[in-house]
């Protein structure tokens, strides 16, 4: 069996080497003279050009599908998944918190504010569409504090959500799709539960630490080094962990785990449209966002484009390295 040749791009996270490496395979040398040099697996962290895809052999893997900003974009995400409530009902697609794009959707998210104004927990969260790791969001109840100076989503905050020890959490859940005609998914067994570093609290909306779950924002917090009740030193926990703290206060989550493949397939079949059937040569990598609210409901959040494979604590090698092991796999390397 001929070796694999992986090619990485400048910035590619030293763990996806690593894997590649420690099973065999080499790296495409970008300055090759040889001709005939050429490469099995290309993965990149941003997307390709469309030469990149039609360049492509049939032996050749990519790590991207085009369009997949459909859903990867928050305000895509948002305005698609409000087409697919129009077509299909608010029934089937109500898993995701009711969003306005700004600017666009101004007046109406005035309207649907104004309809709470004097009301407690008139909470929203704004968020620019196309920057990730928690950069530049912020919460708000009064009107006036909501500025923007680009694209941008504004949600409807979920202000009881399901807290351990007064934490908030949510779930990054990793979905590999090798097909999108048929649609071919598969939700990854292990996932990743992050942390908010302060106790929730709805009177300091500021504190990005108490409502903010990202990785990023919560390892420059005060408390992340600190042994937080039950939860630990630094914000992660595994999938599994969480299935056994479920386990251990009686919390029945069979229908919690439906609900959200569920939602992951719903959300996938709002890009297939746009994937051409000719893309044969494509994969992708998704990052799930989900938030579970007190009463065991899944909220989709967002689908994050080309997830971090940076590997900073325990938790990231334990989930991370396996599951780009069991990537290769499944993809036949």
């Amino acid at each position: 069996m001929a070796c694999v040749v992986f090619r990485l791009c400048d910035g590619a996270p030293e763990l996806l080497r690593d894997v590649c490496l420690e099973r065999g395979w080499h790296e495409f040398d970008e300055e090759a003279v040889d001709p005939d040099a050429t490469w099995s697996l290309w993965w990149k962290s941003s997307g390709f050009r469309t030469g990149e895809y039609e360049d492509c052999r049939p032996w050749q893997r990519l790590n991207h599908f085009p369009k997949t900003s459909a859903i990867t974009r928050k305000d895509c995400l948002a305005r698609n998944l409000r087409r697919m409530r129009g077509v299909y009902g608010n029934y089937l697609f109500n898993f995701a918190p009711l969003s306005f794009n700004l600017p666009n959707d101004y007046r109406k998210f005035v309207a649907e504010y104004s309809k709470k104004k004097d009301a407690t927990k008139n909470i929203w969260i704004c968020k620019p569409a196309d920057l990730s790791r928690g950069r530049g969001i912020f919460l708000f109840e009064n009107l006036l504090d909501l500025t923007y100076d680009s694209a941008a989503v504004v949600q409807r905050y979920i202000s009881s959500p399901l807290l351990i020890c007064g934490y908030k959490f949510d779930l990054r859940l990793y979905v590999l799709v090798t097909s999108f005609h048929p649609l071919c998914i598969y939700v990854y067994h292990e996932g990743m539960v992050r942390f908010s570093t302060e106790k929730f609290d709805l009177s300091t909306l500021s504190n990005l630490f108490s409502h903010l779950t990202n990785s990023s924002i919560n390892k420059q917090g005060p408390s992340y080094s600190l042994d937080k009740e039950r939860i630990g030193t630094g914000c992660k926990w595994t999938l599994s962990q969480l299935r056994a703290y479920f386990h251990q206060h009686n919390i029945g989550d069979g229908m919690l785990w439906h609900r959200i493949n569920t939602i992951i397939i719903l959300t996938l079949l709002t890009q297939a449209p746009e994937v051409s059937k000719s893309c044969t040569n494509c994969f992708e990598l998704y990052g799930f966002d989900i938030l579970i609210d007190e009463n065991l409901k899944p909220w989709l959040l967002e689908v994050n484009f080309s997830p971090s494979l940076g590997s900073d604590c325990l938790v990231d090698l334990t989930i991370k390295k396996p599951l780009l092991n069991d990537t290769f796999e499944l993809l036949n390397f």
